[in-house]
């Protein structure tokens, strides 16, 4: 039998995949493995590999076209089979049972890998009674909804946090005639301009951050560092490590480091909010802001706390190598519990970043300044400062939790010695 070519899940948010590329043509020779197409998510593009031996045919779908999770893009025919038999049995769509028909299709192979094998499937989406009955009345899209059940099972709580963001994402979405940019407006001006189409990726950025600005109750605490001991204690790491083709220490690792000891310390602010009650984390995972192609990615450093500072500094390279090539797994950029945005090497010297929902807090990360300051005497002298800001979820963390955990971790910053013994 030809073998069919679906569009595949390879993100757990992921409802349909925009084609990026095609690499083989209709009617072109393809081996299983192959390279056969790239789908871009709302996060990264991606290669997937062709599923059988043949030639491609009864392409649907070309480059730039979005298709539904569990859709057929095209057909893979080996040596003897023909069109003929496509015509005879018409492919059951994705939410008919298949069990009478024979062994289920097989997903499309992804180059990258995905965070569970139930994750690549055309099954039908998993929620309890309740929750769909809920979701009806609501005219919500029940596969549209992030279960937080077992094996990603929809329930009450989900469905209700559903309706929350809805709700008040609604007022944005109608502003939208007032607010966005008119290209007839601009025409009739004589303005010049280009268009820009919005991809996935930034669809979704915009979409997130719209919603946590709307909905997640910022407040802001600020700090300055005097940075002359971390400098120097990273010179003396980097010195040890010459010749030995390791990578070289940074700032922001030693910041990823501080952030995640400042987090074992002050357990109260590592932690997310969940409609009717408070998670909190055993373990300090580190988001890490990566500029990428078309907007951002924060792969996760998971337990940052245990790891040390070259540990960390090759995770922190290695996740953005691949967050740039468009070959992270959904699994690395979920389930970060703690955010930091550094773009003190672009010269801003301070800046407020908006959190990142499930995760209560992230650290604005400015450039370092030469400044007098006071020393022990009063007497002024030259010293290099940090100016960071941190926001936080007030739903999470209160002021007194916050400004504890900012404390603790300028302190870190400031005796970096503890960083290397990794206890504070």
């Amino acid at each position: 039998m030809p073998t069919e070519v679906i569009m595949p899940k390879v993100d757990m948010d992921m409802e349909a995949g925009t084609i990026a590329a095609w690499h083989i043509q209709e009617g072109d020779p393809v081996q299983k493995g192959d390279a056969l197409f790239d789908i871009e998510t709302d996060k990264a593009a991606m290669e997937v590999e062709s599923p059988a031996s043949g030639t491609l045919r009864q392409v649907r779908a070309q480059a730039g076209e979005t298709v539904k999770i569990g859709d057929r893009i095209a057909w893979i025919l080996a040596d003897g089979e023909s069109l003929e038999v496509l015509q005879r049995e018409p492919a059951p769509r994705p939410e008919e049972n298949t069990a009478a028909s024979g062994p289920p299709r097989e997903a499309l192979p992804v180059s990258t890998p995905v965070t569970d094998a139930a994750a690549i499937t055309t099954e039908r989406k998993r929620a309890t009674p309740l929750a769909r009955r809920m979701a009806k009345a609501a005219g919500i899209d029940i596969s549209a909804v992030a279960g937080s059940g077992p094996r990603g099972r929809v329930t009450r709580k989900d469905v209700e946090a559903a309706k929350s963001v809805a709700s008040t994402a609604s007022a944005p979405v109608r502003a939208d005639a007032a607010t966005n940019a008119s290209k007839d407006r601009l025409d009739s001006l004589g303005i010049d301009y280009e268009v820009v189409p919005v991809d996935r990726m930034r669809a979704t950025v915009a979409e997130r951050l719209s919603a946590s600005k709307a909905t997640v109750p910022h407040f802001y605490l600020e700090a300055d560092c005097r940075l002359d001991k971390l400098l120097a204690f990273r010179a003396e790491i980097n010195k040890s490590l010459e010749g030995s083709g390791s990578v070289r220490i940074s700032i922001n690792d030693l910041l990823v480091k501080a952030s995640a000891m400042a987090l074992m310390a002050v357990p109260e602010a590592n932690a997310s909010w969940a409609g009717d009650e408070i998670l909190r984390y055993r373990d300090a995972n580190i988001s890490v802001a990566v500029s990428v192609e078309g907007g951002l990615m924060t792969p996760v450093v998971r337990q940052a706390q245990s790891k040390s500072l070259l540990a960390i500094s090759n995770e922190i390279a290695g996740l953005a190598e691949r967050a740039r090539a468009g070959k992270l797994a959904s699994n690395a950029y979920q389930g970060g519990s703690f955010a930091i945005s550094n773009l003190g090497m672009y010269g801003v010297k301070a800046f407020s970043a908006i959190i990142n929902p499930p995760e209560s807090m992230i650290l604005a990360v400015g450039m370092a300044t030469r400044q007098f300051v006071e020393n022990d005497d009063g007497a002024p002298v030259a010293a290099t400062v940090l100016s960071v800001r941190l926001s936080c979820d007030h739903r999470v963390v209160d002021g007194v939790s916050g400004a504890r955990w900012l404390g603790e971790w300028q302190r870190l910053v400031e005796n970096p010695f503890l960083l290397a013994l990794g206890t504070s």
